[in-house]
């Protein structure tokens, strides 16, 4: 695969920028046998990208500091190197503050005063946000710089520390068992989120849904068990079981809705 050929499937505009450098990022890992690692990015452009690679002499690896992340890094490992989650150039640095004489701090304000500190947001990764605190997963080499220099969230004062490590907690689910006509997508999405059919698929055309990070326009797109279906403005839906088949000779599914 060469660069040209590789870059013509994307066309022009962001996702053509992002994959060149996602590219130049493999090529260089394949010329320092070292591993190498992109900037953050959506889970669905990394996947998008690494879908369409072809990197015989390398493992490529989608992380983002945690197992649910909504914003990753992909990394390049050549052979003979070690490959390993841990490697990623990944540090969650920890924003805390007395809530007893703040307001509650949101996910916005604290991007929006990381990025005030002149970082970009493709070296910022997912942002965990509890009761008097923040943490927000950071390319490593600007964690020094915020624990540093950041001082306030807003008009809030704030303590900024470097974690060795942090896991969030799972996310909250509603599990259910519902059944449908078909184990297709359209079908599955409309019975998990208690929409029409129709309009499943109006949102399925609408570039909206995406299997396992990836993009599908087919409403009749089969699903099966283990399948993580995202909706974009609903939330998202792991396909848990297939159980069997009523009476009525509908599909009995077990489903852990996200939302």
């Amino acid at each position: 695969m060469n660069r040209k050929d590789f870059l013509a499937s994307f066309g022009d505009g962001e996702d053509r920028l992002s994959a060149a450098k996602v590219y130049d990022r493999m090529e260089l890992a394949k010329k320092t046998f070292a591993p190498t690692f992109t900037a953050f990015m959506d889970p669905y452009r990394a996947h998008g990208i690494k879908d369409k690679l072809s990197c015989p002499d390398c493992a490529i690896f989608i992380y983002g500091g945690y197992e649910e992340s909504e914003r990753v890094m992909l990394g390049f490992f050549p052979e003979f190197s070690a490959a390993d989650n841990s490697l990623f150039p990944i540090t969650p640095v920890e924003i805390s503050y007395n809530a007893k004489y703040s307001k509650t701090l949101t996910h916005r304000d604290f991007l929006g005063s990381v990025l005030g500190l002149g970082i970009t947001r493709e070296k910022t990764g997912d942002i965990i946000t509890e009761e008097g605190r923040a943490v927000i997963y950071v390319d490593g080499d600007v964690a020094d710089y915020i624990a540093v220099n950041l001082e306030r969230v807003g008009h809030t004062k704030v303590n900024v520390k470097i974690l060795s490590s942090f896991s969030p907690k799972p996310s909250e689910a509603a599990e259910k068992k519902i059944t449908l006509p078909s184990l297709r997508l359209d079908a599955l999405l409309g019975g998990a989120f208690n929409i029409s059919r129709g309009r499943a698929s109006e949102l399925i055309k609408g570039e909206k849904v995406y299997i396992n990070w990836k993009k599908t326009l087919s409403p009749s797109h089969g699903v099966e068990a283990g399948d993580v279906v995202t909706l974009r403005g609903f939330g998202r839906i792991k396909l848990n079981e297939v159980m069997g088949i009523t009476k009525k000779d509908r599909i009995l599914i077990n489903v852990s809705v996200y939302k």
